[in-house]
């Protein structure tokens, strides 16, 4: 009688994780085609900009993409499909260069252009606790430094991204990836549509559907409500792209974040 029971709850437990493997082995089916699908309606090819990605990332770190591998998310599979298309891109601006990881892999992609990068003062960043889990200490610094050394087509400037209310610039790819929350992200984005050229792509990271202000996880709405204000008043379209595909980044529904892609009407 024990060995009996014993059995039915193994073979309960094996049934069980079959059909959970299984389950989420359709759900990320279902994902990867929905993904192909909005790269396709942006007129981007995402298998042509994974393969172009894998050989720029086994150059530099010897590794292929990976969404579970630190800040890398599909935003990279974005700029390397870009990258790949027939669109002309001259001018780069990147919101939040970090630890400069981003900016020395869209220096790759697009060798021919020029990139601006900005960040706050590493002063400013413990002031505000931006990056928090990474200013304990100059290692953030330190890694942004490797990261930029010797790339002749980026310049970083130490400076608050509200300052950019005040440049003429123009450009024809901004990746927003600074303060997520109100009222900087709003600022940010309505200052890179301002910025962007005609035929521009703006891209802004973490953007949440569903978020109150203020969580202490730093999810916030800010992001689709000013893509939304700014679609309404017929200044730009705009599409959302998961930022990862992986069943654990969208399972459950709270999850699941979006990267923000608009272009100027």
């Amino acid at each position: 009688m024990l060995y009996r029971k014993i059995a039915i709850k193994i073979f309960g437990y094996l049934a069980f994780h079959d059909f959970g493997n299984r389950f989420f082995l359709k759900y990320n089916r279902s994902l990867l085609d929905e993904q192909n699908k909005a790269f396709f309606s942006l007129g981007l090819d995402r298998d042509k900009g994974l393969k172009k990605l894998n050989s720029i990332l086994e150059d530099i770190y010897g590794v292929n993409y990976s969404e579970k591998r630190g800040m890398w998310s599909e935003h990279l599979i974005v700029f390397a499909a870009i990258a790949t298309s027939d669109r002309v891109v001259r001018n780069i601006l990147e919101i939040g260069t970090f630890n400069g990881e981003t900016a020395r892999i869209l220096s790759a992609l697009f060798p021919l252009s020029q990139i601006l990068t900005i960040d706050l003062p590493f002063s400013e960043m413990k002031k505000t606790k931006m990056y928090e889990y990474e200013t304990k200490n100059s290692q953030l610094i330190l890694k942004r430094s490797k990261n930029l050394k010797f790339l002749s087509n980026v310049k970083f400037l130490e400076q608050n991204s509200l300052m950019l209310i005040n440049t003429t610039d123009s450009f024809d790819l901004i990746w927003i990836d600074g303060d997520h929350s109100y009222p900087v992200a709003a600022i940010d984005i309505a200052n890179a549509v301002r910025m962007l050229n005609r035929d521009g792509i703006g891209i802004c990271d973490d953007v949440y559907l569903d978020a109150r202000e203020g969580q202490m996880d730093g999810r916030s709405k800010a992001s689709i409500e000013t893509l939304k204000s700014l679609n309404n008043a017929g200044l730009i379209s705009y599409n959302l792209v998961r930022k990862r595909i992986g069943k654990y980044f969208n399972f459950p529904e709270f999850n699941k974040k979006y990267l923000g892609i608009y272009k100027k009407i």
